[in-house]
């Protein structure tokens, strides 16, 4: 199998896995958000949240420099490996011992035995995260991926099935350890027959290594900042239930775009790198990408924000309806990320990534104050529309600092490519919206909800089908051509 066919195979086995394990993910938080105390539920989603800095930090970007290399010795796979369960180690003492100031610092006292609990996982996850790099490294996707999620199954079934006679926190903490422990033990078992850490070390053999890996925590560091700051600052201002509602509306509308977009630009970065040094078919390429990601998250994102005010009681419950207008905003902030995670693709081609990292503390310092002054003056919401002011200035500011050093001058077709998937979404947007006026109160909520996404969905297919933009004619053709194929390898 060549390398391509590799990557795209890996591709789909990573989508696959994805796209089950962020399913499962939305199953549990819908479940817990129904049945768990809106306090409960906030302080679950902080201690995630602050469990989720201390994973970066104790992985110190090891795993991605074992990726990196194309040669490692044995020496240096074990001198990483046991440098990974020491720095585990040390994150486990840190998170347990501060446990207690953290939940101060938020104001939620309650907050202390749920880190405590979840700093035991930092024991267990380094012994796993160097044999995920050694499968990832030889494009072992299908096994990953048939891994990550049976781990995840596991973890989620013991905290739905325990939070039915339990409706705490701690059960989805003690299904988070759950799988923890069930994927470690996995990637431990297929993974030492690739290789087995021996008793050696030697940090002078890893010094390239832990460079690296430097680097990449420190741009990490501040993805976390700009990621997870919101969800902090709400919880000290206003406390865990108000953190745990925006947590939730952040989840719908912002994870999964963030967790599948880049499995499209993963296969796209080597078909970049080829072509690096022809800017005008790196140029044409990249706007492609940038519409198709658009076409993809658009229609979900506009459709969902327009549905939102019926979607939020009937999945979640009326408790959690002051939520809506957060949901409403972070779709819009979910559909400008969404367009900026081919960017990381192209710099990569072009091995400018020292661009993203400097824009990356820009945005940053930006970032802070925002939400900070937003949340003073008008709690969750000002958050949120902190959050997309910055969003906004993100999406202008990337062509200057990021696409045109690159591409060259290119402006209007950086619009065209995000205006295409925008009005190809229109149809979407008026018929949902004018059906939830029509039918409201006339039918039941469950009713009316699937009818504006199943008349919004059929809209947006039309759309496509009547539409003769070159790219969704080019998208169709394609398509065209692999049923008739698709078609003889099933007679």
């Amino acid at each position: 199998m060549s390398l391509r066919e590799k990557t795209i195979s890996g591709a789909k086995w990573s989508a696959i896995a994805t796209v089950i394990i962020i399913s499962l993910g939305l199953v549990q938080m819908t479940v817990l958000a129904r049945i768990v105390d809106n306090h409960e539920f906030g302080l679950l989603t902080i201690s995630l949240v602050i469990i989720a800095l201390a994973d970066t930090l104790s992985d110190f970007g090891i795993a991605n420099s074992i990726i990196q290399r194309k040669e490692i010795s044995h020496l240096e796979l074990t001198t990483l490996y046991w440098l990974n369960v020491g720095l585990g180690i040390v994150v486990f003492a840190a998170v347990f011992l501060l446990s207690d100031v953290i939940a101060s610092v938020l104001h939620a006292p309650k907050l202390s035995p749920l880190i405590k609990t979840l700093s035991f996982a930092f024991i267990v996850i380094p012994h796993g995260q160097q044999f995920r790099a050694l499968m990832q490294k030889e494009l072992e996707f299908s096994k990953i991926g048939s891994i990550e999620t049976v781990s995840v199954m596991a973890g989620f079934t013991v905290t739905v099935g325990a939070a039915m006679f339990y409706p705490f926190a701690m059960t989805a903490i003690i299904g988070y350890l759950v799988n923890t422990v069930v994927r470690t033990s996995l990637f431990g078992f297929f993974g030492r027959k690739i290789y087995r850490p021996g008793l050696h070390f030697s940090l002078k053999s890893v010094g390239s290594n832990l460079k690296f890996g430097a680097w990449l925590t420190a741009d990490s560091i501040i993805n976390y900042v700009n990621t997870n700051l919101s969800t902090l600052v709400l919880a000290r201002i206003l406390g865990a239930s108000i953190a745990g509602g925006y947590n939730l509306a952040y989840n719908v509308a912002v994870v999964p775009p963030m967790k599948l977009n880049p499995i499209i630009t993963r296969v796209l970065f080597p078909a970049f790198a080829k072509i690096q040094d022809d800017t005008d078919k790196l140029r044409i390429n990249f706007y492609k990408l940038l519409s198709i990601v658009g076409i993809i998250n658009f229609p979900a994102l506009l459709g969902l924000l327009v549905v939102s005010n019926n979607f939020v009681p009937l999945v979640f419950g009326e408790k959690w309806q002051f939520i809506t207008p957060i949901l409403q905003l972070l779709c819009v902030v979910g559909l400008l990320r969404s367009i900026g995670n081919p960017i990381g693709s192209l710099l990569m081609a072009k091995a400018r990534v020292d661009i993203s990292f400097k824009f990356n503390v820009f945005k940053t310092c930006l970032f802070i104050p925002a939400i900070i002054v937003g949340g003073h003056l008008a709690g969750a919401l000002g958050v949120t529309l902190g959050f997309l002011f910055v969003q906004v200035v993100n999406t202008v500011l990337s062509y200057f600092v990021m696409i045109k050093p690159v591409l060259g001058s290119s402006y209007r077709q950086y619009i065209q490519s995000i205006w295409l998937p925008f009005y190809l979404s229109i149809p979407t947007i008026v018929v949902s919206a004018a059906l939830g006026i029509a039918l409201k109160g006339h039918i039941s909520l469950g009713l009316l909800l699937a009818t504006q996404i199943a008349a919004g969905a059929l809209a947006f297919i039309v759309m496509l089908l009547l539409s003769r933009n070159a790219l969704v004619v080019e998208m169709k053709r394609q398509f065209i051509r692999r049923e008739p194929h698709l078609k003889k390898r099933s007679v």
